[in-house]
């Protein structure tokens, strides 16, 4: 299945794991390479690639054919879902750090 296709089915049915399990199959080496870069690899990188998939699923509603690249859709999610992962944690630690 196509990513377009797949994200069409996200959009209409977030929890369609079939077409979300095809969305990371597509770019799996480029989803795995933004998250081994921000978290390594380990049970941590693990749990971040389970979140990006949810932002994934949960945004592809705003997935425009006419507007947007699929692969470029799905890997600005990617980074921006690393990005707000790896500020909330460095946030925790800072806190606990300070009280």
């Amino acid at each position: 299945m196509k990513t377009e296709t797949a994200l069409a089915r996200l959009a209409s049915n977030r929890l369609d794991e079939v077409a979300l399990a095809e969305v990371y199959r597509n770019a799996k080496e480029k989803i795995d390479g933004i998250v081994t870069q921000w978290f390594g690899k380990g049970t941590i990188a693990t749990d971040a690639l389970s979140r990006v998939l949810v932002r994934i699923a949960k945004n592809a509603v705003h997935f425009c054919p006419h507007f947007h690249k699929s692969e470029d859709f799905v890997l600005g999610h990617v980074i921006q879902e690393c990005q707000r992962l790896y500020s909330e944690a460095t946030t925790r630690i800072a806190r606990a750090h300070f009280n």
